[in-house]
């Protein structure tokens, strides 16, 4: 071998090193931001169960409930997922507290499951009926394996429970890896 055949098969042995040294990198960087989640977007249910009972503590209109709502996660990257939830409420007059968990099932199979808690009621007399809330992402599988991380919900209920109502509610989740 010559000193530049010498010279070309250790550059060659070099900018294998490298390649594979960026691949790796590559594919370790892409690991650790798949750990942070930022979601964002828009949820859309339609409530499927709901039942409720008087409480009878002599508040007029005193109320507590629990429903099912089954609809889409339209995630503002443009992905699509279910959502079934099952949430407990404690109105009077139509406005109080409440508080859900929740399963997010992505289309590869992935699930998300998170709780939220919140205030829901009448505003614009009585025209709209607004839902905010403090949102949780508590566990998963697949790609939400072990996630953890708070977020907000503010949406708004369109019909009435006892009629099968709708809701949306736009979300932002800040989901980590522990």
């Amino acid at each position: 071998m010559t000193g530049t055949q010498v010279k070309e098969a250790e550059m060659k042995r070099w900018g294998f090193f490298l390649a594979m040294l960026l691949s790796v990198s590559f594919v370790l960087l892409a690991g650790v931001s798949s750990a942070d989640e930022k979601m964002t977007g828009r949820i859309v249910l339609h409530y499927t169960k709901s039942e409720t009972i008087e409480v009878g503590d002599n508040v007029p209109g005193h109320i507590l409930g629990v429903a099912q709502q089954n609809g889409l996660v339209l995630y503002s990257t443009g992905e699509v997922a279910r959502k079934t939830a099952t949430f407990t409420f404690d109105l009077v007059k139509g406005k109080g507290t409440w508080s859900e968990y929740s399963v997010i099932t992505d289309q590869d199979g992935s699930i998300l499951f998170s709780k939220a808690v919140g205030t829901a009621g009448p505003v614009d007399d009585g025209k709209k009926f607004v839902i905010e809330g403090k949102i949780e992402c508590i566990g998963g599988t697949g790609r939400y394996e072990g996630f953890r991380g708070p977020g907000i919900v503010k949406g708004e209920r369109i019909g009435e429970l006892k009629t099968g109502g709708d809701a949306y509610y736009d979300f932002t989740l800040n989901c980590k890896k522990p």
